[in-house]
């Protein structure tokens, strides 16, 4: 009983060193951030997602999220990163609503190496904690976006404020 133990253990550690090894598997790959305490985080967290292939999470930050997650998911087949830029923003609650109006500008690298700069907002909704007694508790999320293209420069491509 003894030996088979031992055998079992070992043949336990063989296998995950296997798996391990077959996938490649590092401390690298463990990173994660998921933070919605701000507008901003929110969207950097997102952003950090799609970075990482992360796309069930990133999916996750999205109210009304499009039905196909798949089709949602190869829209950035071709995206190799994003770095994201902020304006100002301030809350806007009314009736246990929050929302935040977030300029921002994106420099997203494709596959190829291009780079394109978009412009636009984020409408991030959340809820007030103080009026969420009951589960499921409703985090912070992207209500929606309207991002375009543009030739201006990362750096000067974010909105003053969203119309």
């Amino acid at each position: 009983m003894k030996k088979s133990f031992i055998f079992f253990i070992r043949y336990l550690g063989t296998l995950a060193v296997f798996i391990l090894t077959a996938f490649k598997v590092s401390a690298e790959d463990w990173s994660y951030k998921d933070d919605r305490s701000s507008p901003e985080t929110l969207i950097e967290s997102y952003y950090y997602a799609i970075n990482h292939r992360y796309y069930a999470q990133a999916y996750s930050y999205l109210i009304n999220p499009p039905a196909d997650f798949n089709q949602w998911k190869d829209g950035y087949a071709d995206t190799k990163s994003v770095k994201v830029k902020f304006g100002e923003t301030s809350p806007d609650p009314g009736a246990g609503q929050i929302y935040w109006a977030l300029p921002v500008a994106l420099l997203a690298e494709k596959m190829d190496g291009k780079e394109v700069v978009y412009y636009g907002c984020y409408i991030i909704h959340m809820i007030n904690p103080g009026m969420q007694g009951d589960p499921p508790y409703k985090n912070m999320g992207i209500s929606r976006a309207t991002l375009k293209e543009t030739n201006q420069p990362f750096e000067k491509a974010v909105p003053k404020d969203c119309d």
